[in-house]
């Protein structure tokens, strides 16, 4: 055999490991550095966060709400708390470990516990690739879009419960493909559902996800019911997997199912839990006095004032300002991509218009990942755009981390519809286009726009 050869046969074997290896560290750089050296208050919601982890350190249970806690607008009774325990109990270790440890030493240790949170979702996002990708380097693109993803690595690097939310979800849709690919069923279907099961303790904007999943999940269970049944019991594992299964359906009946029955809504007003006295020092309420349109607008009266009517909403503003909050760095300071945005909707309605000629294969678990990502994302711009209705289309709580829980699928699909555009050179030139943009506008723009923009957000 050839020298030539022998290289060749190494890079196609060892390649795409080595450079999953090499762009894993290359994230660990950078949201590490920002985890190290970011000021406190930068990243979103992060001192509300870091507040909670230490309330909940107080306590191995849940502890009541108080002036500090809903004075930040984040309630603890009948709400999703499984970061804030697990935070808790990192806390517990930090203090037991280096008693006396400052505050700032306590941020510091979650944030890289965060940073590994979002580098665990990297590695799964690459797995799960290679569930639905058949082509060694090809498996990498995602991964690659992710890790250039700004508002991504940012919030890396930050004490925020998206971190661990992100993991789960990634997590459980990696095993949701499994299903559909034809994998141990009952194992597998266990494990997404307990992972999704997890991630919705954490976060209540999960559920659309779950419910998603689990519609798509039992379409695929009835068109191959002869082939999925009966299910195959393996002893004491699937007996383990079912009662961990059923204590976390339990959990989240215990908040989201209690909520509904008592008060018609998967999470309580404020009202309903805390006095009046006590909600109005929640910022969220003090916001809603500030600058809600009261009563809230109507479609029709918010078009005879100017503003958009849904349809345009939602290809114009909606698709505008998700690419600026998802590749630029919103926080407690904000970095918007203004001279590339157009360059983000040039890749994001080329993928789109190519989606419906290109994306191959044509099977259940494509149809799916394309089915959950599109209703995750309706359900998120039904949501933005019903807080314009109530805030008069100021982009009150418009942020681009919310589409991560499933840009693992997006971008997988994604790279689906690149790999399969027939003309070799529109391939090469669209996916060179896209992986330039995406280094171009990824975290090397804190090093090129450092002293322009970034030098007062670190120390």
């Amino acid at each position: 055999m050839s020298i030539n050869s022998k290289s060749n046969q190494f890079i196609n074997l060892k390649g795409p490991g080595i450079a999953l290896v090499i762009m894993l560290l290359i994230f660990l750089t950078f949201s590490g550095y920002m985890a190290l050296n970011l000021k406190p208050g930068i990243i979103p919601d992060e001192p509300a966060h870091f507040a909670f982890s230490k309330h909940f350190a107080s306590t191995w249970g849940l502890p009541p709400d108080t002036p500090d806690t809903f004075g930040l607008g984040i309630y603890i009774e009948q709400n999703p708390f499984l970061y804030y325990w697990i935070s808790g109990r990192i806390i517990n270790l930090i203090d037991l470990l280096k008693p006396g440890a400052t505050e700032w030493q306590t941020l510091l240790t979650l944030r890289i516990i965060n940073v590994v949170f979002a580098a665990g979702t990297v590695l799964i996002c690459f797995l799960l690739s290679k569930e639905v990708i058949k082509h060694p380097w090809w498996q990498l693109i995602p991964v690659i879009l992710l890790t250039n993803t700004l508002m991504y690595v940012f919030l890396a690097a930050g004490v925020n419960y998206d971190n661990l939310a992100n993991l789960l979800t990634m997590s459980g849709l990696l095993f949701f493909t499994r299903v559909f690919t034809r994998k141990d069923f009952l194992f597998n279907s266990s494990i997404w559902m307990i992972f999704i099961s997890m991630g919705t303790l954490v976060k209540y904007t999960i559920l659309p996800l779950a419910l998603a999943m689990g519609i798509a999940w039992l379409i695929y269970t009835f068109i191959h019911r002869k082939e999925v049944f009966p299910v195959h019991f393996d002893g004491i594992k699937t007996l383990l997997l079912l009662l961990v299964l059923f204590a976390l359906f339990t959990g989240n009946f215990l908040i989201y199912g209690i909520n509904l029955i008592r008060y018609d809504g998967l999470l309580p007003e404020c009202e309903e839990i805390l006095l009046e006295s006590q909600c109005a020092l929640s910022p969220l309420e003090l916001r809603y006095q500030e600058k809600a349109i009261k009563p809230k607008m109507t479609i029709r009266e918010s078009i005879a004032k100017g503003y958009p009517n849904p349809f345009s909403y939602a290809v114009n503003t909606w698709v505008h300002n998700m690419l600026l909050r998802t590749f630029g760095m919103i926080g407690h300071q904000s970095y918007f991509p203004l001279d590339l945005v157009r360059y983000y909707k040039i890749v994001f309605y080329g993928a789109v218009l190519m989606g419906l000629f290109f994306l191959k294969p044509r099977s259940a678990l494509t149809y799916s990942l394309v089915g959950i990502s599109i209703f995750y994302a309706l359900v998120l711009l039904f949501s933005n755009y019903n807080n314009e209705l109530e805030y008069g289309f100021i982009h009150i709580g418009f942020q681009g981390r919310y589409i991560f829980p499933v840009i693992g699928p997006i971008f997988v699909l994604f790279t689906l519809i690149a790999k399969n555009i027939p003309v070799r050179l529109l391939r090469t030139l669209f996916l060179g286009f896209t992986l330039g943009l995406f280094f171009i506008g990824g975290p090397i723009t804190i090093l090129l726009k450092y002293q322009e923009v970034f030098s007062s957000w670190f120390f």
